[in-house]
């Protein structure tokens, strides 16, 4: 024979077919057979391994068809490649400590209150979904399930003030699938993107992703500043009004009023991302800019993973009616990114009135716990440091004058065991947020004493 003996075990759990198939591919690929040598008839390497020729041909074939044999009529089989496999040693996964750092006090916000994850109840409902045999079977629809559009289109109504009909509701798992939509629909159309600066890094890296230029706005005490967004020449603006990122705080309605007039004005298009917007607990929650009669001119976008949990990975948007019109037509192409079983139990939950209650549960939760945060950071860093409720992000913010930039302090304090989460470093000022969303009440006091502790030497 013209290759390296061959042993085959014939009581081996691997069948003898694959034996062979493994032997001949590992000679091919290590160089012991090359391009263009001719292979042993399928009779000839039966009788010398005494295997059946139904073996060794099952072996050929597979050979033939990963493209190492070919098989030439009234020729034979042939060596037609030979990729010779390098024994580089496997590379080094990343270990759980190095993806995720020990953390002993969490103030990031990937996570939610225990107290109010809402867990049993929740499972109820999903439970309630799945003995729907009939239903969990299937595909869900591409725009999102109607019971659940039907119920939020309701709840919108009812909490944010928003006013849309369920044949214009899309669902998604999540903000950044929904606006991967949204940059699709609108195409050559949405040219420039005007966003608020700081804007939300997720939504920004989908409209880079579909490299559309994007404008980063100023703003002055009442946020977007209408003469900069005409000057831009920005056709779609993406925005929070419920939590302006100057004020900390929601937009006022007179400069909502002046930004619905620019895209009234210039066939704009504003992406109001309603984030947490029902979820304001030291005075009544603003309604949606959506519901203030231009609705045309508006994409709304709601979200529950601070509502219910992050995990439960359900998000939707209102469009205009001409793109609802657009987004239909198209709607064999799109495949539905959220559960539809996730969905069905949502759309019980909402119908049976739990959102509501759970708000208010929350509303008081949080209020109790924002005030103990800004209380211990103001007790352990000073008058310094400007201290701040960012409301609807759950979270304070503390300016701190260091020598260091924000993302290198959220380093340190990680090091030691503190996860924080680091904003944009402004004039001098360090920016730090603490979300007091996810951690318990009794952790925080020690948290903010050694976070305290451990970025201390690096203020000026």
């Amino acid at each position: 024979m013209i290759y390296e003996p061959i042993f085959l075990d014939a009581n081996a759990d691997i069948p003898m077919y694959r034996q062979l198939y493994n032997s001949i591919r590992e000679r091919i690929c290590g160089g012991s057979l090359s391009v263009g040598e001719k292979m042993p008839s399928i009779r000839r390497i039966s009788e010398e391994l005494g295997v059946s020729r139904t073996t060794a041909e099952q072996a050929y074939q597979q050979l033939c068809v990963e493209g190492y044999l070919v098989s030439r009529p009234q020729s034979g089989y042939y060596v037609e490649a030979a990729v010779i496999e390098k024994n580089e040693p496997p590379a080094e996964e990343s270990s759980d400590k190095e993806l995720y750092p020990d953390v002993l006090y969490d103030f990031g916000s990937r996570y939610v209150d225990s107290r109010a994850s809402d867990l049993d109840l929740w499972r109820k409902y999903v439970r309630s979904v799945l003995s729907r045999e009939d239903t969990v079977t299937s595909y869900g629809h591409y725009q999102g399930e109607p019971e659940l559009r039907r119920q939020l289109a309701h709840y919108g109504m009812l909490l944010r003030g928003v006013n849309t009909t369920a044949d214009r509701i899309v669902i998604g798992a999540g903000v950044q699938p929904l606006l991967s939509l949204i940059c699709g629909l609108l195409g050559e159309r949405a040219g420039r993107v005007g966003i608020e600066f700081p804007c939300f890094p997720h939504a920004e890296r989908v409209f880079r992703d579909f490299r559309l230029n994007i404008s980063e706005l100023g703003q002055d005490k009442y946020g977007v500043m209408p003469r900069e967004l005409y000057s831009s020449g920005a056709k779609v603006l993406y925005l929070n009004p419920s939590n302006t990122e100057s004020l900390g705080r929601p937009m006022p309605v007179s400069r909502r009023a002046e930004l619905l007039e620019w895209a009234d004005r210039t066939d704009g298009l504003i992406i109001e991302d309603d984030y947490n917007g029902a979820l304001r607990f030291k005075s009544r929650p603003v309604p949606a800019m959506q519901g203030m009669g231009c609705s045309g001119r508006v994409i709304y976008l709601g979200s529950f993973s601070k509502l219910l949990m992050p995990s439960v990975r359900i998000s939707y948007m209102a469009l205009p009616p001409e793109l609802a019109e657009l987004y239909r037509s198209r709607g064999a192409s799109y495949n539905q990114t959220s559960s539809k079983i996730e969905q069905l139990a949502l759309a019980e939950y909402i119908r049976d009135g739990h959102i509501e209650k759970r708000l208010r549960r929350l509303r008081k939760i949080y209020s109790d716990k924002s005030q103990q945060l800004l209380s211990l950071l103001g007790e352990s860093f000073g008058s310094p440091a400007k201290i701040r409720l960012a409301e609807t992000a759950l979270c304070a913010e503390i300016w701190l004058k260091c020598g260091k930039s924000s993302r290198e302090i959220a380093e340190i304090a990680l090091a030691g065991g503190v996860q924080v989460i680091p904003m944009d470093t402004c004039d001098g000022w360090t920016k730090l947020r603490l979300s007091f969303a996810g951690i318990p009440s009794e952790k925080m006091p020690e948290g903010v004493r050694l976070l305290q502790k451990i970025i201390s030497p690096n203020f000026l």
